[in-house]
């Protein structure tokens, strides 16, 4: 061993990719251990089912997101120039503090880096709309500072 390992402090962070107007919900699930994504079908009778699981390795992404301040995360984020589009929730959980938060077309830093980790390590079908790029400029047009 050579004594350089990163010190990964736990975490769980649970994003809710809802499809109401096909009742069913994908949960991912990223801990400092592992990402996983359960099927939640909202009809009666369905039930839930992992539909992704991978074991992760330690990472410099990792460690930035078992360091996230969730005490200066607001619950809700919003770009009030768009009523629909976008609508994130996350909860984040350090130690025993669990923070739940709502972005409606809104880019948030902290949890941009997870959804973008959730992306990159899952496949296409599974992916979370979270552009960066566009969601800044909609908050940049709608007279929002922007994140950088």
């Amino acid at each position: 061993m050579n004594g350089t390992k990163l010190a990964i402090k736990p975490f769980e962070i649970k994003v809710y990719d809802s499809d109401y107007s096909m009742a069913y919900s994908k949960i991912f699930k990223l801990t400092e251990k592992e990402l996983c994504i359960v099927f939640h079908g909202d009809l009666v009778g369905e039930k839930d089912s992992v539909i992704f699981k991978k074991e992760l390795s330690t990472s410099d992404t990792l460690l930035q997101l078992s360091n996230i301040d969730i005490r200066n995360l607001k619950e809700h984020y919003e770009n009030p120039c768009i009523e629909d589009g976008s609508q994130i929730y996350v909860s984040v959980k350090m130690d025993s503090v669990i923070k739940n938060v709502q972005l409606s077309n809104y880019y948030e830093e902290n949890i941009g880096k997870a959804i973008e980790l959730v992306n990159s390590l899952t496949p296409k079908e599974h992916t979370i709309w979270y552009d960066k790029k566009i969601l800044l400029a909609q908050m940049e047009q709608c007279g929002h500072d922007t994140i950088e």
